[in-house]
């Protein structure tokens, strides 16, 4: 699905939102809380509680027209019930971050790349998360299948003009902070590539 306006991104993100059904309620089942102690240069000894989960992948997805591939999704914690982001997920047993990254965007969105480049990685949050977060660039996406969600996964996907998704990232509607990483990083990687190709032609056209 194609979109240019942020009447669109509203109404999908309010199609997509997640409302509270019970009561909260302590424990741990998908992620599991940890604590380990440490020793500081003052001397002190302080008890630090982390969330144990898996490493993640998040992928920035561009099509052979330039568009930006974003999912729209439940996502119950936040406040706004829905978010609009880049397609990513946590690692599958064996798997490195190049396959996760490969694997989430062909099963949130079908498309498929040409290329994926590797970005860099980041902590999402270094005070509770140990694991670090993986960012590829996927270029020249084509959407090859339909979807291939896990069982309760719910999301839908936009291919939106590069451009929009910065007046998204200006008025708050990428709230995110691994897609707002993401977007920064791939832009980046975007114009370096585009500044060596140039020079590239004109190293070509001198030697004439």
């Amino acid at each position: 699905m194609k979109i240019n306006t942020k009447e669109e991104i509203d109404a999908l993100l309010d199609y997509c939102k997640a409302v509270p059904y019970s009561q909260i309620s302590a424990g741990g089942n998908f992620y599991k809380i940890k604590a380990q102690s440490f020793l500081y240069p003052n001397g002190t000894v302080q008890t630090r509680e982390y969330i144990d989960k898996r490493k993640a992948s998040v992928v920035v997805p561009i099509t052979e027209d330039g568009n930006v591939v974003f999912v729209i999704q439940p996502v119950a914690l936040s406040e706004e019930g829905a978010l609009i982001e880049f397609p990513s997920g946590y690692w599958e047993w064996k798997e490195n971050g190049l396959q996760a990254g490969k694997r989430e965007l062909s099963e949130e969105t079908g498309y498929v790349p040409d290329e994926i480049v590797y970005l860099g990685s980041h902590y999402q949050d270094p005070g509770s998360i140990r694991q670090k977060v993986e960012i590829y660039l996927a270029l020249n996406c084509k959407r090859l299948h339909e979807q291939h969600l896990d069982k309760g996964e719910f999301i839908k996907f936009v291919e939106i003009p590069f451009d929009f998704a910065f007046e998204l990232m200006d008025e708050g509607y990428l709230g995110d902070a691994n897609t707002y990483i993401a977007l920064i990083k791939s832009t980046r990687a975007l114009q370096k590539r585009n500044k060596n190709d140039q020079h590239r032609l004109i190293k070509t056209d001198k030697s004439f």
